[in-house]
């Protein structure tokens, strides 16, 4: 090929290529529109984002317990688009107090559900809004459209600076259950599974998403919680798993939250 050809070739991508204003792509995704997803939570230290989140209450962030914050080194930042930078919408909180859920089990990743209290209430406008709890048990069918959203790492091996975002599907448990058995991980009732792929390229959740929201039907539904080969080709990569929002989770969650509410 000519120096020439070459040059056409290399300015045609350029042309095609969108520009990402310095967002890279979440594990097949993109960035979603700033400060589109106001119940959306940064789990920070040291101006790194290492888990998401999702606020619940004014005062209430939900994440997984395998998110082993330090309430005296980590923060929360709320209303972020580009969460490692300062913008006028973020409001940053100290947590207070974490509350894991008390059956969790690292080695097996049973119960990974974890509350942050914040050090104050939230002011909530149209740049930090709480995200509902499920009103019903039902489990979420196979082949149902989830999204995910986090600042975890991206098909690059970079962390994002943007919020991104990528659509899954609901994969069938027993399925799921299978590709997992070399791993010794047991998928139980109380997780979910789910992944995405388009044409060559796949579709997940990957380091640093941990704990954000599962959004399925419109509806808050599960936990990143953990997966495998995140960042690999449709070869061996194994699906998302999610912790469920049961009723069991539910009800534990407005039992921590009543019984903590006093400053």
């Amino acid at each position: 090929m000519t120096s020439q050809l070459l040059a056409l070739l290399l300015s045609l991508i350029a042309v095609i290529l969108p520009l990402r204003y310095g967002c890279s792509d979440i594990i097949g995704g993109h960035p979603v529109s700033p400060h589109s997803r106001p119940y959306m939570a940064a789990i920070q230290t040291k101006n790194s984002t290492v888990c998401g989140g999702a606020l619940v209450g004014d005062q209430w962030v939900l994440t997984a317990a395998h998110c082993r914050s330090n309430k005296e080194e980590f923060r929360v930042v709320l209303g972020a688009h580009q969460a490692s930078i300062h913008e006028k919408e973020q409001q940053k909180f100290k947590i207070m107090n974490l509350f894991r859920h008390p059956q969790f089990n690292m080695s097996s990743m049973i119960n990974d559900i974890m509350l942050l209290k914040l050090d104050r209430v939230a002011n909530l406008n149209k740049y930090v809004q709480p995200l509902n709890l499920p009103d019903c048990d039902e489990d979420i069918k196979r082949g149902t459209e989830c999204t995910v959203a986090g600042w975890g790492v991206t098909s690059s091996g970079k962390q994002s600076e943007c919020l991104q975002e990528t659509n899954l599907k609901i994969v069938d448990r027993k399925i799921c259950a299978k590709q997992y058995i070399k791993k010794e991980v047991k998928i139980t009732s109380n997780m979910l599974c789910a992944g995405g792929r388009k044409k060559f390229r796949r579709s997940d959740a990957c380091r640093g998403d941990s704990g954000g929201p599962l959004i399925c039907d419109g509806h808050y539904s599960g936990i990143v919680s953990f997966g495998e080969k995140c960042r690999k080709g449709h070869k061996g990569h194994l699906p998302g798993v999610y912790t469920r929002l049961t009723k069991k989770y539910i009800d534990w969650i407005k039992e921590v939250v009543s019984h903590n509410s006093v400053p």
